[in-house]
């Protein structure tokens, strides 16, 4: 059964649950996407993740149906994460597992760092810890202003996929959505998560962790995820080969089925956790 509504905050979400009856006791998975694209990223993700666990799906603020704040408005990584954990005391009461893409992995990062007690994991797709060395961000506004949105979409979609990665009509659902975006939401986050940097933070967090890492995305390096696992030992790492930034869209069957499998070993308590000192 799926389920759409809108939160407090403007956000607008929805909830899938699906699961046979054997299936009951699994924490819910919330799912957070990036910039240029609504919930609706994650549908491929459903058929593995849904059939063990309620899974809440929302549009980041600015995108889908969630409230688009104003052009002057002062866009700040507090009111993300506040925005994540609205979501996540909606899917359930104790701990959720969160899955984030793009920035929404950074954000559900920021958040699992600072509030542990809300969230049983946090996997990460496609996502950087810090805004320095994330390519192409810097000239965002200039390009943004000189040509358009639909433009610097355009310019975006072969930076995601690689040749072959999806359908035509995937692709084509993707690239009409990412042309829907507003230019001062994208700008307004891209300077977030130009400000971003978790390198100090990240050591403290003590949850499971699973990175998920393309090794041929233009914008975050896959030295990122290793420079991760540096700061956080106990994170686990899985880098696709060839693949771009699009990752949880073009590969949603393998991403999903690898966060399944990782979401029922921190269910089992089998999943690596930081020594509490």
């Amino acid at each position: 059964m799926t389920t759409r509504q809108m939160t407090r905050r403007g956000l607008a979400y929805a909830t899938a649950d699906v699961r046979p009856p054997w299936h009951g006791d699994e924490r819910p998975v919330v799912l957070h996407h990036g910039i240029g694209t609504n919930r609706d990223i994650w549908c491929g993700w459903l058929p593995e993740v849904a059939a063990q666990h309620r899974v809440v799906r929302f549009d980041f603020r600015g995108f889908g149906a969630s409230a688009v704040p104003p052009v002057n408005h002062t866009w700040t990584m507090r009111e993300l994460i506040d925005d994540l954990l609205e979501v996540a005391d909606i899917a359930g009461d104790g701990p959720v597992h969160v899955v984030g893409e793009s920035m929404g992995g950074s954000i559900a990062l920021a958040a699992a760092i600072e509030r542990p007690d809300r969230f049983a994991s946090v996997t990460i797709s496609n996502a950087g810890y810090k805004g320095q060395g994330i390519g192409r961000l810097p000239g965002w506004k200039a390009e943004i202003e000189r040509d358009g949105i639909a433009t610097w979409a355009e310019r975006m979609m072969p930076l995601r996929f690689a040749p072959g990665a999806a359908d035509a009509r995937q692709l084509a659902w993707f690239a009409t959505e990412q042309a829907r975006a507003k230019p001062h939401v994208v700008l307004g986050l891209g300077d977030v998560l130009a400000r971003l940097d978790l390198t100090q933070q990240a050591p403290t967090l003590k949850i499971p962790l699973l990175i998920l890492a393309p090794d041929s995305s233009p914008f975050v390096p896959v030295r990122q995820a290793s420079e991760l696992v540096e700061l956080i030992p106990h994170a686990e790492l899985n880098v696709f080969a060839g693949v771009r930034h699009g990752l949880p869209f073009s590969h949603a069957a393998k991403a999903s089925r690898l966060t399944r499998d990782f979401l029922a070993r921190v269910e089992r308590g089998e999943a690596g956790r930081a020594r509490l000192s």
